[in-house]
């Protein structure tokens, strides 16, 4: 056998083991997560059924049937559970404004993900309440946290930016884009806040109140003719 082939068989080899190995810590990973995401599951279900207070690490444990000190090598503590509960719950946030069609004409965009942002409050009120209930964790500014990557609120930023560059919202000195988002936010906010407390149910089609609410908001925005 020449060197070369040698060589050849020797890096073969070299490469089925790195294979191998890759599998196997993929396999690790895998299962770790997966233990992960039923830590943080056991944690919503105690949230949801029981409230924030309830959630304690040794709660958690008997939960899931886990050793208190076996969640440590997951998560730090209690706070750091909520924390990626919190994150899990903005994500989803998103994802369910994002779903919206980007190819709607404005009003019926915005609308859309207002209602969008209010039907994830109803379908997930517990997390709903934690994530907004939560001090978000620090940031250098509130503006920077506010947009940054897979944020709801740079959706909604997104569309009324996208509005006042088509010319349909004017924006002023004292009230240009962030002031309208946050105008925006406020409104949803506190109809999908309603919707899952004071007014959890109530024999009322507020349905029908929250899309005129939104239309009526947008019609403030728009310039004047």
């Amino acid at each position: 056998m020449t060197f070369s082939s040698r060589q050849r068989r020797h890096e073969r080899t070299e490469l089925r083991q790195v294979r191998r190995e890759s599998r196997a810590v993929s396999a690790r990973e895998r299962r770790r997560e997966r233990t992960r995401q039923s830590i943080l599951d056991a944690a919503l279900a105690i949230v949801s059924e029981e409230g924030p207070k309830a959630l304690s690490m040794r709660a958690l444990a008997e939960r899931i049937d886990y050793s208190p000190a076996g969640l440590y090598e997951y998560f730090g503590s209690k706070e750091e559970i909520i924390g990626a509960l919190c994150e899990q719950g903005h994500q989803q946030l998103y994802a369910t404004m994002d779903e919206v069609d980007h190819k709607l004409d404005l009003k019926a965009y915005m609308v859309g993900i207002g209602l969008a942002y209010v039907r994830f409050a109803q379908e997930n009120a517990a997390h709903f309440l934690l994530m907004f209930g939560t001090p978000p964790p620090d940031v250098q500014t509130p503006e920077a946290g506010l947009l940054e990557e897979g944020s709801a609120f740079r959706i909604l930023v997104a569309g009324i930016q996208r509005g006042i560059a088509e010319g349909v919202f004017m924006a002023r000195p004292d009230f240009a884009w962030l002031e309208m988002a946050y105008a925006a936010w406020a409104t949803v906010h506190g109809l999908a806040l309603l919707r899952i407390t004071t007014l959890k149910g109530t024999p009322y089609d507020f349905d029908v109140a929250d899309r005129q609410t939104l239309d009526n908001f947008y019609r403030g925005l728009l310039a004047a003719p």
